[in-house]
């Protein structure tokens, strides 16, 4: 049998090659865990903001019903609500509906047809403290919007 000599200078290759492959290894491990983070926050933001698009197109004119009903799918209330009736604000257009009631010759915003948008803001905080530094150097967050428009439903006017 044959033995082979390991020069003195590679006597410690292995284990830097392991320090160096290990520390890119778990980097990328922390990547995919704050992506995989990132991912459900939004999905949670799309399902809690179709949430409240579906009460919306029924219930026009309760704004702040929307609004709850959004945030009540949302697991904190770190997130900015906006709900907008065919580009006006949703109480702006509630109140130029109750305008419209009385003079009785403006058509009213929260009728069928008309456009029911809602939008989320969150700024996402990376929770990796390497990646964060390189994703996010002023540590305010990744920002995170979602929005939607849908058609209101509502045969009358309220």
């Amino acid at each position: 049998m044959k033995t082979q000599r390991v020069r003195n200078s590679e006597k410690g290759q292995s284990l830097i090659e392991l320090a160096i492959m290990g520390t890119v290894i778990l980097v990328l491990l922390a990547g995919v865990v704050d992506l995989g983070r990132m991912m459900y926050e939004y999905l949670t933001m799309r399902d809690a903001i179709q949430e409240g698009a579906g009460y919306g197109t029924i219930y026009p004119g309760y704004c702040n019903e929307i609004a709850a009903r959004v945030m009540d799918s949302l697991p904190d209330a770190n997130f900015t609500v906006a709900v907008t009736v065919d580009g006006m604000s949703c109480s702006a257009a509630y109140a130029a509906d109750a305008a419209a009631a009385l003079s009785y010759h403006l058509p009213s915003h929260a009728c069928s047809g008309k456009t029911l948008s809602i939008t989320l803001d969150r700024n996402f905080m990376v929770s990796m403290p390497l990646l964060g530094t390189i994703v996010d150097p002023t540590g305010d967050g990744v920002p995170m919007h979602v929005d939607i428009e849908d058609r209101i439903v509502r045969p009358e006017c309220e």
